[in-house]
């Protein structure tokens, strides 16, 4: 059975930063699991999302902006998901 919990566990796990690579802040996982969340209630299958996530974090793949909200990032990293899926 599909656990929730575990993927958005596995998909807000940081990668290993590259040297030069900006250290992962902890305020972008609430962001990151409210986009997880939101695709999911949206209709996006977990696999779907792993598809256009190709091994990244959603917060990698699509970037918060600055001041943005875990509610305001998950409407909008939902559609550039859904935009992404449909190319």
């Amino acid at each position: 059975m599909f656990d929730l919990d575990a993927t958005l566990d596995l998909l807000d796990t940081p990668a290993l930063p590259e040297e030069d690579a900006v250290v992962w802040a902890p305020r972008d996982r609430g962001h990151g699991r409210a986009a997880l969340a939101a695709a999911l209630d949206d209709g996006l299958l977990s696999e779907e999302v792993d598809a256009i996530l190709a091994g990244r974090r959603v917060v990698e793949a699509f970037p918060v902006r600055r001041g943005e909200t875990p509610p305001a990032y998950a409407t909008r990293a939902v559609a550039e998901m859904m935009a992404a899926y449909l190319r």
